[in-house]
């Protein structure tokens, strides 16, 4: 009996021992090349994903206008030849993008710009997008504009005047001009349109002290603030300012439309223009050619600049474009390997004399 008792005790320790709580017992070891495996798999998916502080700018292939605009009663003939319109695409680069693009030979047609050189600082990506959506929209009731005036309609133009989208934190006008004012004068100047008050604020060198005219909360008041130098231009004065158009309305035939695209900014503006004026009219100023372009354009018809010229004209060239449209006022850098013509113009009407002869 006693040693059979001795028996069971000496189980019940053992099987006590076994479950005993906080004892830990070795799982199966896991091979280093395992190891060295997901490490890898890690930082290869963490490289593909975390975004850096860059941008990769890249051409978008040309669009042909008349897949986006319909002029009611427009006339156009199946061997006439095409406008069509360049644009770049931007997409946040990945560490991996960045090694890609510092080792593959054809980052001569990509760009790779810091993020605040995009988007700024003062605003977050939705923001700017829907800034650039805005000046889009605009873009389109200018280039309507233009192209009526000159294909002899009558347009009259009603504007509240000039809305601050955004000061830059380093504007002399931080602590003066808000988000949301209006501007209505600049030296007495009445401005309707965000191109009339860049004209007029350029026209005074950096540093000069200009009286506004602004409308805040319903309420008109005047204040004066300081020009700081343009950073693309220092030869140009800014307000450190992003503005768009405040209540823009046009009366003019509405017989122009615009099928829906991805497409943001002003830029396309000039080529928006051609090809309304080329729809409201019997003959085809493009002579049967690719034209290709790139330009902002206001109901004046003056032409003013963009961005990305050197990759847009690439787009150009592989296209088989006959000729490129640019703003007079950019630099003439861009290297001619190939038969592309470029025409630099000032304005819509000069730009259509050159198109006919």
């Amino acid at each position: 009996m006693g040693m059979r008792e001795r028996d069971e005790e000496s189980r019940e320790d053992f099987l006590t021992e076994e479950i005993k709580p906080g004892r830990e017992t070795a799982g199966p070891r896991v091979p280093t090349r395992y190891k060295i495996i997901g490490l890898l798999l890690l930082l290869f998916v963490a490289v593909n994903i975390i975004p850096s502080g860059f941008y990769i700018i890249e051409p978008a292939p040309p669009k042909a206008v008349q897949e986006i605009i319909e002029v009611e009663g427009g006339h156009r003939e199946e061997d006439w030849g095409e406008f069509y319109l360049t644009a770049v695409g931007q997409r946040r680069a990945t560490f991996w993008d960045l090694g890609i693009f510092f080792l593959m030979p054809d980052r001569e047609i990509r760009e790779l710009t810091p993020v605040e050189a995009v988007i700024p600082p003062e605003m977050s990506e939705v923001e700017y997008l829907d800034f650039m959506s805005r000046l889009m929209e605009d873009s389109k009731l200018e280039a309507q504009a233009a192209a009526y005036r000159e294909a002899g309609y009558e347009v009259v133009i009603s504007s509240q005047g000039v809305e601050i989208v955004q000061v830059m934190e380093e504007s002399r006008a931080a602590d003066i001009l808000r988000p949301g004012d209006i501007i209505k004068e600049i030296e007495g100047s009445t401005v309707e349109m965000p191109s009339e008050a860049q004209q007029v604020i350029r026209s005074f060198p950096a540093g000069s002290e200009l009286r506004l005219k602004i409308l805040r909360n319903g309420e008109e008041r005047e204040v004066e603030v300081v020009t700081r130098e343009f950073e693309e231009d220092p030869e140009r004065s800014s307000l450190g300012i992003y503005i768009t158009s405040a209540g823009l309305d046009y009366e003019m035939p509405e017989r122009a439309s615009f099928a829906p695209s991805n497409l943001v900014g002003p830029s396309a503006g000039v080529m928006f223009a051609l090809e309304i004026y080329n729809q409201l009219t019997e003959d085809d100023i493009t002579g049967g050619r690719k034209i290709v372009g790139s330009g902002t354009i206001n109901y004046r018809g003056d032409i003013g600049q963009v961005d990305g010229v050197r990759l847009k004209f690439q787009s150009a060239v592989e296209l088989g474009a006959d000729l490129f449209v640019i703003p007079a006022d950019l630099p003439s850098d861009i290297e001619l390997f190939n038969d592309v013509e470029i025409i630099k113009v000032e304005s819509f009407a000069e730009l259509l004399r050159k198109l006919k002869f």
